[in-house]
């Protein structure tokens, strides 16, 4: 791990040695996390602009921008000589760029780690795939970019916490092949409080009840999920939850392969989980 490192998921820190660097105001630390999402790549100083502010856009922005660089760059620069001899926040035509490896940033480590994890559960390997999902969530102590409020980090903010509750959801899934479903009805009835529209949840509820021998709660739950789901959003239940639902009514088995057989196939298409067919 390099010695100065950049945290995003959470609050918005660099750290030395494991120790958190003094950043100076949130608008400051804003503009460290702006150029550490695309860490190695130079930025302009309007394309820094655009990332901070929505339009209509401080008169000043510009001059905010060098400022808040500027203030940076005396508070890491020195950190990342003594370490690498040479500066952490780069200034160049067009504009500005810090200079650290990529996994001095957390957001790199976790799209790294995301990749390994689906890597082994597409070619079978299950239990390697849960424990690097599982390594991927403890990287995540939401909210993501903290204090942050321009429209890259509300963006970014968004598709981190769309990615995290995916992961959240593959982690369920791979315990229900792996038969680790000890609690997990409970751990999901936990999460559908704070995630109620999310109908993968439901369906995994679904099975996992039902695959308990829990086929009334497992109807109870789909009901549940049909109220919920048209009185905020005026919609069925997708195919999933339904066909589901079928298969209880029939007393037919239920189970996590309908959607996710290709698991343990090589050639698992990334990004498959958690889609409808």
């Amino acid at each position: 791990m390099p010695e100065l490192s950049v945290r995003l998921l959470g609050p918005i820190q660099a750290l030395h040695d494991g120790v958190p660097v003094y950043l100076g105001p949130a608008r400051q630390r804003e503009v460290l996390a702006v150029l550490a999402l695309r860490a190695g790549t130079t930025l302009s100083t309007t394309q820094i602009v655009d990332a901070l502010w929505a339009p209509p856009r401080p008169a000043s922005a510009d001059n905010m921008v060098h400022c808040y660089v500027g203030r940076l760059r005396r508070l890491l620069d020195p950190i990342a000589r003594r370490d690498t001899a040479s500066a952490a926040v780069h200034s160049s035509r067009p504009g500005y760029r810090l200079d650290v490896p990529p996994d001095a940033v957390d957001v790199s480590l976790f799209h790294r780690d995301l990749r390994r994890a689906r890597a082994a559960r597409a070619h079978g390997e299950l239990g390697a795939a849960l424990r690097l999902f599982r390594q991927t969530l403890r990287r995540c102590h939401a909210p993501f970019l903290e204090e942050a409020v321009g429209p890259l980090a509300e963006s970014e903010r968004t598709r981190l916490d769309e990615l995290r509750n995916d992961v959240v959801e593959e982690v369920v899934g791979l315990r229900l092949l792996l038969g680790d479903d000890a609690d997990l009805v409970s751990d999901l009835r936990g999460m559908l409080v704070r995630q109620p529209l999310r109908e993968r949840l439901w369906a995994l509820l679904l099975v996992t009840l039902g695959q308990s021998s829990r086929r009334a709660e497992a109807l109870t739950a789909y009901q549940d999920a049909r109220v919920t789901l048209i009185e905020r959003l005026g919609v069925e239940p997708g195919r999933e939850v339904q066909d589901l639902y079928l298969r209880l009514l029939r007393n037919e088995p239920v189970a996590i392969r309908p959607w996710w057989d290709s698991l343990t196939r090589p050639g698992y298409a990334v990004g498959d989980l958690g889609k409808r067919a």
